[in-house]
């Protein structure tokens, strides 16, 4: 069951099948798998949905047992302070911490009753909270978390807003903060004092590999979008000489361009290097036949961009 996974388990079997039948009503395959020994009961029974139905499979068994998520976040502070902002009398708020690993992103959940799901909307829109506005949107749970431990920092009070697609798929993380915080931290966010820049990039999502590479090595990296529409990769200072030498060495170079002599391959490294492109020369050739290519090498991610340096060239 290589593409499934397991998100609940139960004692008995009707509570399995009670579940499976939802689900399947609501166009989502699911498995039961029972482990229990018949002669001792031991074990457990356990649902599989197919990975990519897993969100929505949530979704819908926690309304199913009179509950819905309305937010999530790794950082407690801010799951507490929105529980905070939201009246006791008027919405019962649940908050759970979830303790399994594969949660590490996402441990404090707020939940509140199904029939109380109108209420909390003027509150997840903010409409219900004038004192609190938005400063920045995120598009992952980590890239939002180095901003919001900014803001702890700095003592700025912050909450976040988990906005999920149709599909129940992340789509984006707003963070909000009061009013009259508003500038500072915005620019404590802006200016990233501490925060050095070590590579640009054309293209998000080329950003977002090698942020994803420099998070796995422990190296936190926060992208950032500049002035001339570039995105920028920052890491904390001290990390600047580590982050760069994972990012070279775990970088896929492919081939840009053929030279039959060295000097064409020279003038065009020089000019990929005065555009802050990095390219290795390969030299293929036989030492005494002077047979075979000078291969130029970029990193994958700059290919169309020095396509277009040197052709413009």
């Amino acid at each position: 069951m290589k593409d499934w996974i397991k998100i609940q388990s139960f004692e008995r079997i009707h509570q399995a099948e009670l579940r499976k039948d939802i689900l399947e009503k609501n166009g989502i395959p699911s498995v039961i798998i029972n482990e229990k020994d018949s002669l001792f009961l031991l074990g457990e029974i356990e649902l599989y949905v197919k990975k990519n139905d897993e969100a929505k499979a949530k979704e819908l068994i926690d309304e199913f047992s009179g509950l819905t998520k309305i937010n999530s976040y790794v950082g407690e502070k801010q799951m507490r302070l929105f529980r905070s902002l939201i009246p006791k009398n008027e919405i019962h708020v649940v908050i759970k911490e979830k303790k399994d690993s594969k949660f590490v992103l996402d441990n404090y959940e707020l939940y509140i009753n199904n029939e109380d799901l109108d209420l909390i909307l003027p509150y997840l829109t903010t409409e219900k909270l004038p004192d609190w506005e938005k400063i920045e949107t995120c598009n992952s749970v980590s890239q939002t978390k180095y901003r919001t431990d900014i803001l702890d920092e700095n003592k700025i009070e912050n909450f976040i807003v988990k906005r999920k697609d149709s599909e129940y798929h992340l789509d984006r993380v707003e963070i909000y903060v009061n009013k009259t915080n508003k500038d500072k931290a915005i620019n404590l966010l802006k200016n990233l004092n501490g925060w050095h820049t070590i590579r640009k990039y054309s293209e998000l999502n080329w950003a977002e590999i090698d942020g994803n590479i420099l998070n796995e090595n422990n190296v936190k990296a926060i992208i950032f979008k500049n002035n001339e529409n570039e995105f920028e990769i920052l890491v904390e200072a001290d990390k600047e000489e580590k982050a760069i030498d994972i990012i070279n060495t775990t970088k896929e170079w492919v081939i840009l361009k053929n030279y039959s002599n060295i000097e064409n391959a020279m003038i065009a490294k020089r000019i990929l290097e005065k555009n802050n492109i990095y390219s290795v020369i390969i030299n293929e050739k036989d030492s005494a036949f002077l047979i075979g290519d000078l291969e130029l090498y970029v990193e994958i991610d700059k290919k169309n961009i020095a396509e277009n340096i040197l052709k413009n060239f």
